[in-house]
């Protein structure tokens, strides 16, 4: 547990260099067969990376110390993030479906917590 921990920190720090980047370009993953995986348009890490940065403010997530805040009050969860990202038009709406996707994304808020 203590290295998925550090593991998940590491990257949400490598992320954070590459994040502002990504908020004004598509990002596409292949799933393990090969066929786009199309509520991967937005990485979980990236996805809380912009969450954190103030990407989605204007849907009500508040920004970095104020979103730490609101994960330790739990008035965010994956879910609400996955559905601002909708909102935004970075995620398709089959996101809410991919529990594989929400379970990365609740591992990436669990390690905003500890930041």
């Amino acid at each position: 547990m203590k290295n998925l921990i550090l593991g998940s920190l590491s990257v949400a720090l490598l992320s954070s260099i590459v994040a502002p980047a990504m908020a004004s370009e598509e990002v596409a993953a292949v799933n393990l067969n090969g066929s786009r995986n199309v509520a991967s348009e937005l990485s979980p890490v990236n996805l809380v990376q912009l969450a954190y940065q103030g990407y989605f403010s204007d849907l009500g997530i508040p920004s970095h110390g104020g979103f730490k805040s609101a994960l330790t009050a739990k008035k965010i969860d994956a879910e609400t993030l996955v559905r601002c990202a909708i909102a935004k038009g970075r995620l398709s709406s089959n996101a809410l479906q991919n529990q594989y996707y929400l379970d990365i994304l609740n591992i990436e808020l669990e390690g905003q917590l500890f930041n």
